[in-house]
């Protein structure tokens, strides 16, 4: 292969959890009196917590606080996902056929550790040698350091790793770090440019085309 490892985002990439979060947030801000729309949870797809957590203390005139909201979203959410979430199509199948290349994997996440060990838990036969959580380092995503402390951790270069990522979040944080980027965009509408292909599900590549991809350009 033409590069040395492959880092996966975790919700709405890796695991169809968004679902989960919305219908979590829905339902915590009802009990706030607000009414939680499609828009609102557009605006904070992708986290990081801290500014979905402002964004619905700003929503409900800071009738609590954002370290309220992120202390309760975290303990609502690690329940809800405790069984896990169902993965997003294409997902299995290509991280057992990177394994199956000897394609080393981490799962890099902008959510809390206690979600992110949740969700490995009922993942028993993942491939991901470790995984990066918020709060693993001071800054998560967008700042691109989440992928560079993971590309550190593996002993490799970042710009000789492939990233895939879903939201515009986790897409600016990829492509800060250097990585060649797979956008899988589901709710935003996203560019292809150097070093950034986008496709509309993980069952549209595979390893050949990966590496088509990569070999465009010059991930060598």
């Amino acid at each position: 292969m033409n590069f040395d490892a492959v880092f996966f985002d975790m919700d709405g990439l890796f695991l169809d959890s968004e679902p989960a979060w919305h219908e979590g947030e829905t339902q915590l801000m009802k009990s706030l009196g607000y009414d939680w729309s499609a828009t609102d949870q557009l605006h904070c797809l992708g986290g990081p917590l801290s500014r979905i957590a402002t964004y619905m203390s700003n929503c409900v005139q800071g009738v609590q606080t954002p370290e309220w909201f992120i202390e309760t979203i975290v303990n609502q959410m690690a329940i809800r996902l405790e069984n896990g979430a169902p993965l997003m199509p294409g997902a299995v199948e290509l991280s057992n056929a990177l394994k199956a290349s000897g394609v080393r994997q981490a799962l890099v996440s902008a959510s809390p550790r206690v979600i992110v060990d949740s969700i490995l838990k009922s993942l028993p036969e993942h491939n991901f040698e470790f995984s990066v959580a918020a709060g693993d380092i001071p800054r998560t995503k967008p700042f691109p350091d989440p992928y560079l402390h993971a590309a550190k951790l593996m002993g490799v270069d970042i710009s000789r790793c492939v990233i895939f990522e879903d939201s515009g979040t986790g897409i600016t944080a990829a492509v800060a770090s250097g990585a060649f980027v797979i956008a899988v965009p589901h709710f935003i509408e996203v560019e292809p440019a150097p070093r950034l292909k986008v496709i509309a599900s993980l069952e549209d590549i595979s390893l050949s085309t990966l590496a088509n991809y990569c070999a465009q350009d010059r991930l060598s």
